[in-house]
């Protein structure tokens, strides 16, 4: 547990979660599907604003949490 303790700090959570985040949008983006909370899954090719909706959403939150843990 101690080779992973730098997680517990909270300047670390916050790059950890922006790496995620935008890991996410990468797999999302590739792949032409996404998950939305209500809706399942959503498609690139059926509903083409609500997938690049969601996948914004998620580089959005990505480059936020990578600019907290830069301000820090």
């Amino acid at each position: 547990m101690d080779h992973y303790s730098y997680l517990i700090d909270e300047q670390h959570r916050f790059l950890l979660i922006g790496i995620v985040l935008l890991l996410v949008a990468v797999v999302f983006t590739l792949t032409g599907e996404t998950l939305e909370r209500g809706h399942g899954i959503v498609d690139r090719a059926e509903e083409p604003k609500r997938f690049w909706w969601d996948v914004a959403l998620f580089y959005l939150g990505g480059i936020f949490f990578i600019a907290l843990y830069l301000l820090n």
